[in-house]
């Protein structure tokens, strides 16, 4: 008798909780994907030195953002690594800290960037975002930024994906 009703409940569980819950996962990515958007601007940078630089390896800068991040940043390198190449190429790879203070609240980012030592000071970075505040609260995503930064002030251009809690 128990195996007459296992059976029933084993080809019920296939034929309609099964699929029921696979639309439930398919609509909730769906859903976690419509929650994305693309971002873009442009921005520039100045170098700050002294006690205004609180970085471990006195790699410091503010500065102005344009477009979907419209407002001000700081920066606050936290590792900066020659590579086996650095004497030939000039490059060296600098993580650190940016906060993007917006009208909106705050973008708090990760930031890896390989960084042109000499020339023009080209440069191209990775930016994770980790948290924020205000209408940044729970958002998450990255966006690159390629630019220049020589002789203590740079420009470039950044963009991405960013996606709401």
């Amino acid at each position: 008798m128990f195996s007459k009703y296992f059976t029933r409940w084993v080809k019920l569980t296939t034929k309609v909780v099964a699929p029921a819950f696979l639309l439930v996962l398919i609509a909730t990515q769906v859903l976690a994907a419509s929650s994305c958007k693309k971002v873009k601007g442009k921005f520039t940078l100045e170098s700050v030195t002294g006690p205004d630089c609180v970085s471990s390896v006195d790699i410091c800068a503010n500065g102005n953002f344009s477009g979907d991040f419209a407002g001000t940043s700081v920066f606050t390198g936290t590792s900066l690594v020659p590579s086996a190449d650095t004497p030939t190429t000039g490059v060296v790879f600098l993580t650190g800290d940016t906060i993007i203070s917006t009208n909106g609240g705050t973008i708090l980012t990760k930031d890896a960037i390989s960084l042109a030592t000499t020339g023009a000071g080209e440069f191209g970075e990775v930016d994770t975002i980790i948290g924020g505040t205000g209408e940044w609260f729970g958002y998450t995503g990255k966006f690159t930024a390629t630019g220049t930064f020589a002789n203590g002030s740079g420009e470039g251009t950044y963009s991405g994906l960013v996606c709401t809690p």
